[in-house]
């Protein structure tokens, strides 16, 4: 597949591969449909060039697709297998390669130590047989559940990093992050799709991940043994009220506590099959207000001092219409962020941008993200 240069692009191809930000994280998913917004992000960001989905030959009406052989379809599930396999390898090297996902750190100087040492237990982590496969075998499920696990367990190894682990508990973090919702490559597809309303039936479906994670992990010897656990742990809730067993507080492995955590912030602010993906500030409001009910009210609090929602260059659009670039942040309040205004609410561009601070300018708000 070759790359295709964005000035090409039109409205409704489809993303073969993810398009990643300045930081390393996941901008646009694979699979995800082109729009003209889209299309505009990109080439306004300086992105020339991504993979898109091959165009298939559209049928006529009411014609039917012709049977397929079974050596055709084997051969098929067989290149699928292999391009997935690819896309785990790529997505590995990106993440090892790529020097701005210590910016997710609100810290500026914390991040170049995180990202020496997250780099480095990634390279060693990409030759892990089991886990390549395991994760090779989710991306064929759904990319964007492959992507998400990514996600969560960059997010992971930066509250890991904020705890101050040793490197060997870092590992083993990141190891049951990347392994945390292997259950899900048993669930039948079109619950992963499913836009309306979940049955009882769909929904006790979905929560036997869990213990088919725990199952596929509680015995191996080459996988640390709390990544079993994590696979298990990670819907339980601090107040008792997640599943599978309904435990809480301390009975929760810390490790899944932090998944769960990182789990529910990109969940949040990712898009999702059945609805779009929340804000940034507005994903924060909401692991606030689930402190000591869902999470560790002090864990979240950790986790939102150190992650950089809006990190320093990325752009913004402001409650007023304006368009600004990030300055800089102020660690204890990442949520307001001295911003430079760049573009003002009818379009036209600043001559000579000027600084507004949101810690003092309590009227402005950042509302959205500008690719």
């Amino acid at each position: 597949m070759k790359p295709t240069a964005t000035y090409t692009l039109r409205p409704g191809q489809t993303l073969a591969h993810p398009v990643l930000n300045k930081n390393g994280m996941v901008m646009l998913g694979a699979g995800t449909q082109l729009t003209d917004k889209y299309i505009e992000r990109l080439r306004t960001l300086g992105i020339t060039d991504i993979f898109v989905e091959e165009d298939t030959p559209r049928r006529s009406p009411g014609t039917e697709s012709p049977a397929v052989p079974a050596a055709q379809e084997k051969m098929v599930r067989k290149r699928s297998a292999a391009a997935s396999k690819k896309a785990v390898d790529e997505a590995f090297d990106e993440l090892i390669n790529n020097p701005f996902i210590g910016q997710q750190l609100s810290v500026p100087m914390l991040g170049d130590r995180f990202l020496r040492i997250y780099q480095s237990l990634l390279g060693e982590l990409s030759d892990h047989r089991f886990m390549k496969d395991r994760l090779t075998l989710l991306h064929l499920k759904d990319p964007l559940l492959f992507e998400h696990t990514l996600n969560v367990a960059t997010l992971s190894a930066i509250i890991g990093f904020a705890k101050q682990y040793a490197i060997e508990p870092l590992h083993d973090l990141i190891v049951s992050a990347l392994l945390f919702d292997i259950g899900m490559i048993h669930l039948p597809d079109e619950l992963l799709t499913k836009k309306g309303r979940l049955t009882e039936y769909d929904r006790g479906l979905i929560e036997r991940h869990t213990n088919e994670g725990y199952q596929m992990l509680a015995h191996r010897t080459d996988v640390p043994n709390a990544a079993a656990l994590c696979a298990l742990q990670h819907h339980e809730r601090y107040d008792g009220s997640g599943y599978p067993s309904g435990i809480g507080r301390s009975q929760i492995h810390e490790f899944a506590q932090i998944i769960a955590l990182a789990d529910t912030y990109d969940a949040l602010v990712s898009r999702r099959h059945h609805r779009s993906s929340y804000t940034r500030r507005d994903a924060f409001e909401f692991l606030l207000g689930s402190g000591d009910r869902m999470f560790d009210l002090s864990l979240v609090k950790l986790f939102i001092s150190h992650i950089s929602i809006y990190p320093i260059g990325s752009r913004v659009i402001l409650n007023s219409g304006q368009t600004a670039v990030i300055a800089s942040v102020d660690s204890s309040l990442v949520q307001r962020p001295v911003v430079k205004i760049i573009l003002e609410k009818d379009g036209s561009y600043v001559v000579v941008p000027y600084e507004i601070d949101l810690r003092v300018q309590y009227d402005l708000v950042i509302v959205d993200t500008a690719l």
